[in-house]
């Protein structure tokens, strides 16, 4: 699912610290579920080790869990043991599916690593008629220790100052459902972890583990401790859910569901 032949070789050394990441709120796969309908089949495009597809699967859809890298896509083999989900090594912009018919096409914390021109290409392919295509982006709640585990980041790796831009979840729903504007809704997650969860989340971020050296991310997980120690460790985020209806035109809206 990556713009080049290097996110997935990132990642074959990456799936067991994915796994310390915290589950998604089980309100968000309650939506999705509903979005998908009842029973219908959902494609989760970068599944990873399965984060989404397990629980949608445990909702009653069969899941195809597309992943190109093959380490993390054993882990979602692993946790999705006994559930309906096939495991799918392919990218997101090319997964050999044809047409799925699916109720549900999903990019969860993956937009940033796709082309999302041919990813939602891809998708539109696999979208049944009336399917709806949806992104979910996770983005950090301003407190005491995000604020300062963002900024020891961008301290790190000046990269890490860029979110994913909105336009390239637009451009994937649009070209995946067609004309239309994309509805937002708005999740809420906090969970505690403990200090060697928080170490491995932190070298599974995009502009952590992936992106420095082992000095610097070293030195980074040093630092991220300490703030640890100081503000608490409240994994503290914003989950944004875009998502399109093919073939039918949506109203932009923008709402907040109670929090999880």
């Amino acid at each position: 699912m990556n713009r080049s032949s290097g996110p997935p070789r990132v990642f074959e050394r990456l799936a067991d610290d994915y796994r310390a990441r915290p589950p998604y709120p089980e309100a968000l796969v309650a939506r999705l579920s509903e979005l998908a309908g009842e029973g219908r089949p959902v494609v989760d495009l970068g599944a990873g080790t399965g984060l989404l597809a397990a629980p949608l699967a445990r909702a009653g859809h069969p899941v195809l869990a597309v992943e190109p890298a093959r380490a993390m896509l054993a882990a979602c083999a692993e946790a999705c043991a006994g559930l309906p989900v096939l495991p799918v090594l392919a990218p997101a912009e090319s997964t050999g599916l044809g047409a799925v018919g699916a109720g549900l096409v999903l990019l969860a914390d993956a937009v940033h690593w796709v082309r999302p021109d041919a990813a939602g290409g891809e998708a539109r392919g696999l979208l049944a008629s009336d399917g709806v295509a949806a992104v979910v982006a996770p983005e950090p709640m301003d407190t005491r220790f995000m604020r300062g585990l963002r900024a020891l980041l961008v301290s790190a790796n000046p990269k890490a100052r860029s979110l994913s831009p909105p336009a390239r979840t637009r451009q994937f729903l649009v070209l995946a459902a067609g004309p239309g504007r994309p509805r937002e809704e708005f999740w809420e997650q906090r969970v505690l972890l403990d200090p060697e969860a928080l170490r491995r989340v932190v070298r599974s971020l995009s502009y952590g583990g992936p992106a420095l050296g082992p000095a610097r991310l070293g030195r980074l997980l040093a630092e991220v401790d300490a703030l640890g120690e100081r503000e608490g460790r409240e994994w503290a985020r914003v989950l944004r859910l875009s998502w399109l209806r093919r073939g039918r035109r949506s109203r932009p809206t923008r709402t907040r569901p109670p929090r999880p």
